[in-house]
């Protein structure tokens, strides 16, 4: 596996942690305390700061793949399935 592709991987990874985390304080029988709140709301901008990483990486990904296909003289992958965005994963 490549560095690029692995990090997008690590990125994924953080993002899935991140959501996951979230539910849990949501689904908390605690409830959402000042200190829980603000900690759902710093983790939701950190997924909003992966999500644009992975959307650079993902571009850089496929901008190499085109070059690779250039040079190689074969067909294009424009049937490629885009990349679920996180809005999608957590069903929003």
């Amino acid at each position: 596996m490549q560095a690029g592709a692995e990090e997008i991987v690590a990125v994924r990874q953080e993002i899935l942690q991140l959501l996951r985390q979230q539910m849990e304080a949501l689904d908390s029988p605690v409830g959402l305390t000042d200190v829980r709140l603000s900690q759902c709301y710093e983790r939701q901008a950190r997924v909003h700061e992966l999500r644009e990483k992975l959307e650079a990486l993902s571009g850089s990904e496929h901008e190499k793949g085109a070059a690779r296909v250039a040079v190689a003289d074969t067909p294009s992958c424009a049937g490629a399935v885009p990349l679920p965005t996180i809005d999608t994963a957590a069903n929003v």
